[in-house]
């Protein structure tokens, strides 16, 4: 018997409060041991003034005590998140000879309290008081653990998602990004265990408990990827549509804002809603960058086929796009392109040649091919439409072509869907046989009354948000003119412009300086070279975008 399994100390006989963790049935006749770590008590009736010059923990024990401890808001607020975070980024080891990421290894574990189960029988009234504490402490052990599957298992994934439940919203404001770490914690033990589904309600609650609403945070693209990994894709509506004008505090990174709109653009080409599907993965090819995400050249390839599927027609990527993205795209989406010129043109022979290829499956998009095959013969009848106003079935069927392989009840019943949902206005007059049937294709309907109401609404949420954007761009370009580094760069531009600055290729050539220019435009781009993982540092060449290779896929 270990000490996991033995009942915790109940605290000071004193103390009246019944304690927060149920005492497990154990034999008599098993050895007693003390527990591992000391018992969750309920929070203490502390002093109402903020605990200062707290000591940093250096042990589970020490940082379960501080945890348990301190219960003011503002106590936790002022105290506690701070003293946690700094042993979460190696303050305590410091002096030691040790590198800055093993420093934050040793807090981590230090957070992490163990192995112990002590942490998940705390009853929910201790969860919901104890929020920031307890958060810090699952979302280290959901780290450090990964690595053992003694401890990486199902109980941790409960108290987990009962976290996410019965958090306290005050309390997870203080720690965006210590929430944005828990989030994905959450969502890599789930799918561990295979019970991502479990994770879905569990993250919506901590959206609804943490994020606000027009702030980005790193949980809605691990929402959105266990809708995704869970095929729940009409769960993934619930953080679509969002105009988002900030960041909900730090812990943000580029790689987050290209997963949640990569996954958006996902989950909403899986509900076969194409268009804002390429919006979204417009949205990451043309983030700024200086280095090619391989997360930008998947968006643009299932952006090439969300267009087809749209429009028919081939994309044009929007001009404010990075040379560097365009010219990878013309390098690594060759196929994508020559199959939209041939869906374009209408060489279907072509487009099924092509999609034959094996890109299309190596690049996991199979499911889009499939679609845009499917929709080849919904686009003949839409040339058809603007040719003739009546046909039968059969005459319909044998237009649409004899290599599209399409029957008179496979026709019927794709002109069926495209009736129902707007596609196209026609009607059919059913006829003695199904072959027999007329086709009426109607000019497309005038406005009503309803669709006025509606484009007026989408008038007025247009009208406010570019209001709103103004605000922000006249607020960001203040900001921006007071801003050292942007000033900097403009002096070099200007010397740069006028020859002036003689660099090391001689009189006028400013290499050095062009050399600076580039750097402080990349740490501009990336947070001054951060990057997800480890994947940029700090100076010299370090300074890079994630992906920097196109196996990174970022998930």
């Amino acid at each position: 018997m270990t000490s996991d399994n033995q009942p915790l100390a109940s605290g000071s006989s004193s103390n009246t409060a019944a304690p927060p963790i149920a005492s497990s049935s154990s034999s008599t006749s098993a050895p007693v041991h003390a527990p591992a770590h000391p018992a969750f008590h309920p929070p203490g009736n502390s002093s109402s003034s903020a605990q200062q010059n707290i000591p940093l923990p250096t042990t589970s024990e020490e940082v379960i005590t501080l945890i348990t401890n301190i219960a003011e808001p503002f106590q936790i607020f002022q105290g506690l998140v701070p003293t946690l975070q700094d042993v979460a980024n190696g303050k305590p080891w410091e002096g030691a000879k040790l590198k800055e990421k093993e420093r934050q290894q040793m807090g981590e574990q230090t957070l992490s309290c163990g192995e112990s189960n002590e942490v998940y029988n705390i009853e929910d009234s201790s969860v919901t008081s104890m929020t920031a504490g307890l958060t810090y402490l699952v979302s280290a052990r959901l780290d450090i653990l990964q690595s053992s599957s003694k401890a990486y298992y199902a109980e941790l994934l409960t108290f987990t998602v009962r976290l996410c439940s019965l958090g306290q919203v005050e309390q997870f404001s203080m720690i965006p990004s210590r929430v944005i770490k828990l989030a994905w914690g959450l969502l890599r033990l789930a799918q561990h265990l295979k019970k991502v589904s479990l994770a879905i309600p569990a993250l919506r609650s901590l959206i609804t408990k943490s994020c606000r609403i027009g702030n980005f945070s790193g949980v809605y693209a691990a929402y959105l990827e266990a809708c995704l990994i869970a095929k729940n894709f009409e769960a993934g509506n619930f953080v679509l549509d969002q105009v988002f004008l900030g960041v909900n505090g730090p812990g943000i990174n580029y790689l987050d804002i290209l997963t949640y709109h990569h996954h958006a653009g996902l989950v909403s080409a899986a509900l076969k809603n194409y268009g804002k599907a390429k919006q979204y993965f417009l949205t990451v090819v043309s983030l700024p960058t200086a280095t090619l995400s391989a997360i930008q050249l998947a968006c643009a390839k299932r952006a090439i086929l969300c267009e087809l599927l749209e429009t028919g027609k081939r994309i044009s990527f929007p001009r404010y796009t990075a040379s560097t993205v365009t010219r990878a795209i013309d390098k690594n989406a060759s196929v994508y392109i020559d199959l939209a010129k041939g869906y374009e043109s209408s060489n279907w022979s072509g487009v099924r040649e092509i999609a034959s290829k094996s890109d299309f499956s190596h690049d996991c998009n199979s499911g889009l091919i499939e679609q845009v095959l499917k929709s080849i013969t919904k686009r003949r009848i839409l040339q058809l439409k603007e040719v003739y106003s009546r046909m039968t079935i059969n005459d319909l069927v044998a237009r649409v072509g004899p290599s599209s392989r399409e029957t008179v009840e496979t026709v019927t019943a794709i002109l069926g869907e495209m009736i129902t949902t707007g596609r196209i206005n026609a009607s059919i007059l059913p006829g003695s046989t199904p072959a027999t049937s007329i086709v009426t294709f109607s000019e497309d309907k005038p406005i009503g009354s309803d669709q006025n109401s509606i484009s007026s609404n989408s008038l007025a949420q247009a009208n406010y948000l570019a209001a709103k954007l103004e605000n922000e761009l006249t607020a960001m370009s203040k900001h921006l003119g007071i801003s050292k580094e942007y000033l900097k760069k403009q002096a070099n531009i200007l010397e740069l412009g006028s020859g002036k600055g003689g660099g090391s290729s001689g009189p006028g050539g400013g290499k050095g300086r062009i050399d600076e220019f580039d750097q402080l435009m990349a740490a501009e781009e990336f947070g001054g070279g951060l990057a997800y993982g480890g994947a940029g540092g700090g100076g010299g060449g370090g300074i890079r975008g994630v992906g920097g290779n196109y196996g990174d896929m970022g998930f």
